[in-house]
């Protein structure tokens, strides 16, 4: 039977951390998605352009010619009953 031998003298040399680069993705597609949806939304130009407006009208209000007759001021006296 062979014996073991582990080679000891092997050195690794690790790589550059991962900065998560996909996930940086992911958020920036999401960021940029909501910004868009906003833009439609809330307002973007020429979308509201259906607007109703109302016609141009020339309306003439014409007062009474005489003045309505005002109402006494003072209401007049009941008749006493004699007795």
């Amino acid at each position: 039977m062979p014996d073991y031998d582990p080679k000891t003298d092997i050195h690794v040399t690790p790589g550059p951390p991962s900065a998560g680069g996909g996930l940086y993705f992911i958020v920036g597609a999401l960021v940029v998605a909501v910004l868009v949806g906003a833009y439609f939304m809330l307002g973007a130009p020429g979308l509201h352009s259906n607007v109703a407006r109302a016609p141009d009208a020339n309306v003439t209000v014409e007062q009474p010619s005489a003045p309505a007759q005002p109402a006494p001021a003072t209401p007049a006296p009941a008749p006493q009953r004699q007795q």
